[in-house]
């Protein structure tokens, strides 16, 4: 593997991490049960999501046993202090990935897939759903160019070609061709940000 595309979306996952840590930061006591893009969540449940996808991320790179890690991540892991935990989580997944030999096979549920290939969804998960939060808490819906087109290009083919498209999010809807650069991202994802 070419180490610069490694380097690039480490970088992207930290920018990543950045940009929904900007928005956990803004989470007033009321909003926790406020309703999000995604139907099925409010915001305790999308961060706790984002929160577990984190924490499974230093588990699924060490290979570890997974009813090991799954009993590890049961219950509410938001009890505390959310943003104490967000803190460990995204930290320890940064490393991980800092650390781990991308070329390197990973399991995942949906089968074995590289590590690289592993981040790349990371990322896409925690742009996406940065901005899923910023709409919630009506603050700053802008994302990292960078992300954008990098999470685009990364999901173009996977969500509107001939093959298998991820069931992890909302079918794509259509764009017109003046649509911005993230909202045609996010029509990707089935998000409509009109």
């Amino acid at each position: 593997m070419s180490g610069g595309e490694g380097a690039h979306w480490r970088h992207l996952h930290r920018l990543a991490n950045s940009e929904f840590d900007f928005r956990i930061r803004q989470i007033l006591p009321e909003y926790w049960t406020a309703a999000t893009p995604c139907e099925e969540w409010d915001v305790h449940d999308l961060v706790e999501h984002v929160v577990r996808e984190s924490l499974w991320v230093p588990a699924i790179l060490e290979g570890r046993p997974r009813a090991e890690t799954e009993a590890a991540l049961s219950g509410d892991l938001l009890d505390g202090d959310p943003a104490d935990v967000w803190e460990f989580a995204h930290r320890a997944a940064i490393e991980a990935f800092e650390g781990f030999d991308l070329d390197r096979e990973v399991a995942l549920d949906a089968g074995s897939t590289t590590g690289l290939e592993f981040l790349r969804q990371r990322v896409a998960d925690l742009t996406v759903h940065a901005w899923d939060l910023a709409r919630t808490l009506t603050v700053d819906e802008d994302l990292d160019p960078a992300l954008v087109a990098a999470v685009h290009d990364w999901a173009l083919p996977r969500f509107t070609g001939a093959g298998p498209r991820p069931d992890l999010f909302y079918p794509p809807i259509g764009s017109a061709p003046d649509t911005s650069p993230r909202d045609r991202l996010l029509h990707l994802f089935g998000r409509d940000p009109a």
